[in-house]
């Protein structure tokens, strides 16, 4: 176990290292993602962590296509935005460790197919041309509100899904051997209930994450602050942020993982 964690340690933090230099990870969430990427290559085992990394890779890149297409740019993914998109993978990773269920296994790649569908989602459905509308009334909405959908966004949930299902079956056929029966059961499983975990991110985005209303101008925000100006809780709740919207629909795809197992 000791060496797989530091091979674990070793090759996350090269991984890791990689995406801080190009941005995509700050300081703290380097060593968070370097962490994290240990425990669930240790525990989880190539499957895991190779989707994860999947995940990581790819909503980097269409992350930061999207923001030169909007002349935006981040700081980068911290410690927070880390835990809430690799945690639940790693606890799943370490109980199916102990339990050597499958079902564990494919409740952590769940919930990383939760993430990179919610990020496809938001980063390709944001260069979306058509309308957008609230996922509770189907109301048009504001485009990059937290709780809106999208066409685009909706096609680009499913096949962030897909793709992470895709990448945990070649890597699970090419370490262990996999039926057809089981390919299909396992590619299903994780598309689907992945694509149903953004669906739930938006829900919760929409009913329950927290929103300001500034009192001067009556601007909208997901922060807790505006530029010279007070805010107020509009909606929502102020201890549900969008890092843990993504932890729920995470935890919550993952547990749904569970009744089609079954």
């Amino acid at each position: 176990m000791l060496t797989q964690i530091l091979i674990g340690i070793g090759i996350s933090f090269i991984i890791a290292g990689l995406a801080y230099l190009k941005k995509s990870l700050d300081q703290s969430g380097l060593f968070t993602a370097t962490l994290l990427g240990a425990v669930i290559y240790a525990f989880g085992g190539l499957v895991v962590w190779g989707s994860l990394i999947a995940f990581f890779i790819s909503s980097s890149l269409i992350t930061k296509v999207s923001e030169k297409s909007e002349k935006k740019m981040s700081k980068g993914r911290n410690y927070v935005q880390v835990l809430a998109n690799g945690l639940v993978a790693a606890v799943f990773s370490v109980i199916y460790y102990f339990m050597q269920m499958e079902i564990f296994l494919l409740a952590a790649v769940v919930s990383v197919a939760t993430s990179n569908s919610d990020t496809w989602a938001s980063e390709i459905g944001s260069l979306s041309k058509g309308k957008t509308f609230y996922i509770l009334n189907f109301k048009i909405a504001p485009k990059g509100v937290s709780g809106a959908i999208s066409g685009l966004g909706t096609i680009a949930s499913f096949f962030g899904s897909f793709f992470i299902a895709g990448t945990f079956l070649a890597l699970y056929a090419i370490i262990y051997g996999i039926g057809m029966e089981d390919f299909f059961m396992f590619g299903g499983i994780i598309t689907i209930c992945g694509f149903l975990g953004n669906l739930i991110d938006s829900y919760l985005g929409g009913f329950l994450q927290a929103k300001y209303r500034g009192v001067d101008t009556g601007t909208y925000t997901e922060k807790r602050w505006l530029p010279n100006e007070k805010v107020i809780l509009a909606s929502g709740l102020a201890l549900i942020t969008n890092d843990a919207v993504n932890l729920l629909s995470g935890l919550a795809a993952s547990l749904i993982t569970f009744i089609f197992f079954i």
